[in-house]
């Protein structure tokens, strides 16, 4: 097969696989991290020139007719697309969890196991856990086990059945926690737009695993010290955290593009702020992924 037509086969086909995905939901993510990836344009065409002549010529043009329509699309979906975080009148299924809070409940781990679709962790509850989850695959296994003074609750979620071309697989988990009890977070997400303002909790650790995202925390004051460990893919993530918490960040990210707000790089990977050393309260970050864009601004 000629190189011209890999090209063409190859950005076609993933160009209107995307529109597709998207259209269906099947992929709710951002495509913010292409606005740092067009450089990459001259490696591709570097690549070609140098294997004009080599048997690997078509097989490059493949790769970059894939690059290049993930690039346009990612262009116009920015720039006139988005996601919408509310449903319809046809979105029918809905599902509610509650646990009730105990006072003796000092410490709570909240799991969540999920694929692709919109999370929220977003107010407090009088309750210890509240959750609302909408759309086709929005249905969790739902548990809590409170042992002494721990609460162990789990969000595990699994798919129905439904028809692709009559609806759409929107899946959107919102969670309300209660702020008397400090919080363990043990979150696992596949192709996701999450925000999670946990800004009212008392957040001990944090462990993120997700893939092709579009990312937001904001962190509070009131654990004296909270350990973040981020792992993703082709990701964007932002963090907002207080002035008057000591951060550091331990990061190993390819082609990342970055701001770090109050930050000073101290070694390959590290950053601290100005207040680290002295400050009561802290917050240590490491972040592991792909092609990312990572920001962190203070408040």
């Amino acid at each position: 097969m000629k190189s011209g037509q890999m090209f063409w086969g190859f950005f076609l086909l993933t160009l209107g696989a995307l529109f597709l995905l998207v259209k269906y939901d099947v992929i709710v993510s951002s495509f913010e991290f292409v606005w740092d990836l067009w450089p990459l344009i001259f490696v591709f065409w570097g690549a070609m020139v140098m294997s004009k002549q080599s048997v690997a010529r078509p097989i490059i043009n493949g790769f970059f007719g894939i690059f290049l329509a993930v690039l346009i699309f990612g262009f116009l979906n920015n720039l006139f697309g988005g996601f919408s975080f509310e449903f319809d009148s046809n979105d029918a299924y809905a599902e509610e969890y509650k646990q009730e809070y105990d006072s003796a409940i000092k410490v709570a781990n909240l799991q969540i196991d999920a694929g692709a679709g919109l999370f929220f962790i977003s107010d407090t509850t009088s309750n210890l856990v509240d959750a609302k989850a909408r759309g086709i695959l929005g249905e969790y296994d739902f548990s809590c086990d409170e042992t002494d003074s721990i609460a162990n609750i789990d969000f595990h979620m699994h798919t129905k059945n439904f028809n692709l071309f009559k609806n759409k697989v929107r899946n959107q988990l919102n969670i309300r926690l209660n702020p008397r009890v400090a919080w363990d977070f043990d979150i696992n997400l596949g192709a996701s737009k999450s925000k999670f303002d946990l800004s009212k909790f008392d957040v001990r650790n944090l462990s993120l695993e997700t893939g092709a995202t579009s990312t937001y925390i904001k962190f509070g004051d009131r654990s004296d010290d909270t350990t973040v460990d981020i792992q993703m893919g082709a990701a964007s993530l932002t963090l907002e955290i207080p002035k008057g918490v000591g951060a550091e960040i331990d990061s190993d990210m390819a082609l990342i593009a970055k701001h770090f707000d109050g930050f000073s790089k101290k070694g390959d990977g590290y950053y601290v702020t100005d207040n680290f050393e002295s400050s009561k309260k802290k917050i240590k970050i490491n972040v592991e992924g792909g092609v990312s864009s990572f920001n962190i601004y203070r408040y």
